[in-house]
């Protein structure tokens, strides 16, 4: 999962709880959110043309129909990322990410009949574009892994088609945790960025 110089954690200290375990011999985290918002992010510069595709597994534990726990992707457009030559330890201490224009989030929904939804929040006051996508759900798909291929450039066509994604890179990678009532729990592995 990387070295603990590429990560940084946001948000509430309380707002999600990950701790590693194993599936045989294959290290997992597990992530457990709370009741408050949180996201624990690596920092990545890869462009998106380059390597559209992301690959990872993940089963549901526990929790309500809409888990709280998703994986999320940022991208930016301006390029390479302009704080290249800082130190990461630098850039990560001071919490803050690199520079980026939107985010993917990819979510575990309520339905298995609602996989390949795709929804689109455009930016606000103060926000940056989101999108969310539905990869997997039902809770007949809970405790069961699931490996999980997306076209990251596909979705990213879809969501934002005006962009022009010749200069979009991915900028970071990761795990979020919504805070509620009901807090819920999943295992991931695996994740990565390929061509």
């Amino acid at each position: 999962f990387g070295q603990n110089s590429d990560w940084i954690r946001l948000g509430s200290s309380r707002g999600v709880i990950i701790k590693s375990v194993y599936k045989g011999a294959i290290p997992v985290l597990q992530v457990s959110s709370a009741y408050a918002n949180a996201a624990f992010l690596r920092r990545v510069d890869a462009q998106l043309l380059a390597t559209p595709f992301l690959f990872w597994s993940w089963s549901v534990i526990n929790g309500p129909p809409i888990h709280p726990v998703r994986l999320i992707i940022g991208f930016s457009d301006t390029g390479q990322i302009n704080d290249r030559n800082d130190d990461k330890r630098t850039v990560f201490s001071r919490q803050k990410l690199p520079p980026f224009s939107r985010t993917l989030i990819l979510v575990w929904g309520t339905s298995a009949l609602k996989r390949g939804t795709l929804t689109i929040n455009p930016s606000r006051k103060g926000q940056k574009p989101s999108a969310y996508y539905i990869v997997r759900g039902g809770r007949e798909n809970q405790y069961r892994w699931w490996d999980e291929t997306l076209d990251l450039s596909h979705l990213h066509s879809l969501a934002w088609p005006l962009v022009d994604m010749s200069q979009s890179r991915i900028v970071f990678t990761g795990i979020s945790a919504t805070g509620g009532a009901v807090p819920g729990t999943m295992q991931i592995a695996k994740i990565k960025l390929s061509r």
